[in-house]
Order: C-alpha cells, then structure tokens, then sequence
C-alpha cells in the first residue's frame, strides 16, 4: 500500500501577495468597542481527501489555497493564532491517499499548525507513515486513546503557549476518537485497540489541569458524545467536534464553561473562536464565526505551488494507467463513442455541441489530466477494465460520452435490444455532487444535454 515516501521542503516565495478580498462567513461579528482578543482559535478537519475544489462549476467552495489566504490574513490582521486539525485528513486507501498525506501534512506546517489529531480514516495509511508524516512535519500527532498494547501508539497531548499582553498562557490540547471508530483501528492492525476516551481523558484532565490555563480537546465523535465528556469534565474549555457524517455548527454550543464548535467536512470552511482572559478570567468570546472558503477568497500562491507539486507526483507514479480495474458489472465491455456513432449520428451530432464532448481536455488545460479523482468523471469508464487509460491508448473514451450516461453498450453493441440506455437522475448525480457542481439542477441542466433528434420526439 505505501510503496515509496516522497517527502517535500517546499520554499516557495510570496511575491507581491494580494489583500484578501473577502471572508464569507455564517455570521458578522458586531461592531464593538471591546478590546482585541487575547488569541483566536482556528480549527479545521475532516478533509476526507479534498485538497481543493475540482474546478468543474462556479459556487464552489473550500481547498487548501483559500485556507491559507484567510488564515495569513488574519495574521496579518493582528490575530494571535492557534491552528489546530481534527484529522480525517484523507478518505481511504491507497497511493493517491498517501501522496495527499504528503501535500497535506506540508500544507499543514507551512501553514503552523500546532497539533493534528489523528482521525479513524487516517489510520488507513499505517502507522509507520504516520509517525514519519508527524516528524517530517512537525507537527505533534495527538490520540490519547488509540493503544497497541499497554503502550499508547502517539502522544496524547501537548501543549502550546499563547503570549500576549507580556503574559504567557500555556494551552493543553488532547485528541480523543470515539470507541464507535474502533473497526478501523482493528483494521490497520490487529493489536490496536480504541479505549473508552472517558477513562483516558479521567487520567489526563486533572493533570492538564493543574500545568495549564486552557484545554481544548480534539475529538473524532458526535456532537451528543462530545456533550458528555462537556458535562463529565467541565474543566475542558473548547471541543472540537467532527466526524465524517457532522455537518458544521454555524454557532457554538456551550455546555456549563464548555464551548462545542464543528467546522464541517471536506474543508469547506474554517472555525473561528476568540479567546480573552477579563481581569485574570478566561471565557471563550461568544461570537464564533465558521469561515465559509468562498470563491470571493483569491488562492495563496505557496498552495497553489505545492498543490502543482501534487499533480507532478500522480503523473511521476502514473497513477491514472498503473491503478487495479474491476470489472463493469453489467453491459459487457466498454464499447466507445465512435461505436455508438455507426448508428446514432443525429445523436452523436447533438452531443458533440456539449460540453461533455470536450470534458476531457478541460482537464489537460487544468493540468490534472493524470489526476484520478478527476478522470473518474470526466472520461468514460475510469477505473474499470475496458475503461479509459489514456487519451493515446484510448482516444474513444475520453470526454463525458455516451457510456457516462446510458451505461456500458458492449453488448449492446453487438445485439441490440430494446430497453438498454434509460437515463435517470441519478445517472447525473454521480458526477454532478454538492462538491463538484453545487449549484446543479436536473430540471434546469438536462434539457441542456438532450439529444435534438428526442427533442423533436418530445416536441411532437
């Protein structure tokens, strides 16, 4: 699974860097005259492997280029941050999962990140590349639960000192995953186990308590588990809430002291949380704020390099030709648009005024022509025997094409039957996701793609 580790130093110059044009968040915090606050808490997580968005439409929203933006502006602004992640930082398995690690975890110390908690899904790249990913990085891997053995198999805290009005606080931050996780730990090795996180955080409180003026858990749960370890240790004053399924809190939670924040999925967006201490008296600002990474926000060129870096690395490995294919499970063989032509001129004429018709090549001027999360929609049958492989090898199945929306014709093709090529809406929804084409309307955009010649059925 981990054949080779490329470890990346980018240095990459910020010439002539913009003002930051916009932040698009779920709530505008109010004038005021109150005084700066004494740090500011910035959380992420739960990429599940979306580095940035695809590109394909307008409206899209999160990627790492915009995070980077907001947090330099922030800085910029004045801001005393603390960037903390909540792991998950890929989806599954696999090659291209561990060069996103690769990036990802450099895009994370380029952008000083204080602590990274890993997540269920992170641990599909195995622990030897985690531990070399949390040194190479620098940053301290956290899960204070996640045991092999008696031995705990990465630190379960560390600390982090704000300074600030010529005092310095010093800061605990924990990571926890929730026993519901615990297939994925028993997946990555057999002698992993997931502890209850409230025997391991019944140990380590009262001790963070007494070294530290604030704890901020990190925790890979639901919000209704993360309001119990609120109410069981109201010592704890921020949790981070996230799991792969959570959608984000547009306004904190407070449980007694506590406050809860998620800040969603897929690095859509950034959560914001001032801290202040009042005459000696910390308390968590009650205007959180979930930094939505709109396209109003310009991209951070260091990103912008180093996710280059990442499409030279998948064309290096030649990901998108070397990857295992499963077989189609129905239809036979891919057959390709210049076999449906032999019949369906009108239909072939009407669908090369597409877009789909080009769809490929929007890829090439992108740059991401060997990028299999891309190719995945914008070929026809990617990652199936039969399948594209490439533009040279196999020119009549790039594009969105004919197969993409009827399925696979092989046998079709051969013997034509009534009955084969239904169009349904979820054919559209495979490609066309809340991530990929957000603003996506079957009603609107399949008139769009409909063949003249069933136009003039419809018509009739």
């Amino acid at each position: 699974m981990f054949k080779k580790v490329f470890f990346i130093l980018p240095i990459f110059a910020m010439i002539g860097y913009f003002s930051l044009l916009a932040l698009s968040s779920t709530s505008m915090r109010p004038v005021t005259t109150e005084s700066p606050p004494d740090f500011t808490l910035v959380v992420s997580g739960q990429e599940l492997g979306y580095l940035e968005p695809c590109g394909c439409a307008e409206g899209l929203i999160g990627g790492f280029p915009r995070r980077d933006s907001v947090l330099l502006q922030l800085a910029t602004g004045g801001k005393n941050l603390l960037r903390i992640a909540n792991g998950n930082l890929i989806s599954d398995a696999g090659r291209q999962s561990a060069l996103k690690a690769e990036i990802g975890f450099t895009a994370l110390k380029e952008m000083e990140y204080a602590a990274f908690n890993v997540g269920p899904r992170d641990l599909l790249l195995g622990i030897e590349p985690l531990n070399y990913f949390s040194k190479t990085s620098e940053i301290p891997f956290l899960s204070a639960n996640l045991f092999q053995g008696e031995e705990r198999v990465f630190q379960p805290f560390t600390f982090h000192t704000m300074s600030f009005k010529d005092l310095h606080r010093q800061v605990a931050i924990v990571g926890i995953t929730s026993q519901q996780f615990e297939i994925y730990a028993e997946n990555a090795s057999s002698d992993l186990i997931l502890k209850a996180p409230e025997a391991a955080l019944k140990e380590l409180i009262p001790q963070l308590s007494s070294e530290c003026e604030f704890i901020v858990l990190l925790a890979h749960a639901g919000i209704d588990e993360a309001k119990g370890l609120a109410k069981a240790f109201p010592q704890i004053d921020v949790i981070i809430v996230g799991d792969e399924k959570s959608d984000a809190l547009k306004e904190a939670v407070s449980i007694g002291d506590t406050v809860l924040l998620n800040p969603g999925t897929k690095g859509k967006a950034l959560g914001r949380l001032d801290i202040r201490w009042d005459k000696g008296e910390k308390r968590a600002d009650t205007h959180f704020e979930l930094l939505t990474l709109s396209e109003r926000i310009p991209d951070s060129p260091r990103m912008t390099d180093l996710l280059f870096v990442y499409q030279q690395m998948l064309a290096a490995e030649n990901l998108s030709e070397e990857m295992e294919r499963e077989l189609p499970s129905t239809g036979g063989m891919y057959a390709g648009n210049a076999s449906c032509k032999t019949c369906h001129t009108s239909e072939y004429a009407s669908w090369k005024k597409t877009k789909h018709s080009h769809a490929y090549h929007t890829l090439v001027e992108k740059g991401h022509e060997k990028d299999p999360d891309c190719l995945t929609c914008h070929t026809v049958g990617f990652g199936f025997q039969t399948g594209f492989i490439s533009e040279p090898q196999t020119p009549t199945l790039a594009d969105v094409g004919c197969e993409n929306c009827h399925g696979v014709g092989g046998n079709h093709v051969k013997n034509p039957q009534p009955g084969y090529g239904k169009v349904t809406k979820a054919n559209c929804l495979t490609c066309h996701t809340t991530e990929n084409s957000p603003n996506f309307d079957y009603d609107v955009y399949f008139p769009k793609i409909l063949h003249e010649v069933m136009e003039t059925i419809t018509r009739e």
